[in-house]
């Protein structure tokens, strides 16, 4: 085997998939019950289970 016949059996390095892109905001980290499982959690660890949980800016609670 020559060597360029050894070279052209090399595997070509290719560039990689781009990384999916980055949520824009927490909600689309999170779905509401891991928001609500976490605030639960942290109310308990805080021992302030009797606060609500806040709404989101921009949101309204529902009526």
């Amino acid at each position: 085997m020559t060597p360029l016949e050894r070279l052209l059996q090399e595997a070509i390095p290719t560039r990689p998939d781009p990384a999916p892109p980055q949520p824009h905001t927490y909600q689309q980290y999170w779905t509401p019950q891991e928001q609500d499982t976490h605030w639960r959690q942290l109310a308990e660890a805080l021992g302030t289970t009797n606060i609500p949980r806040p709404t989101p800016p921009g949101h309204r609670a529902a009526a």
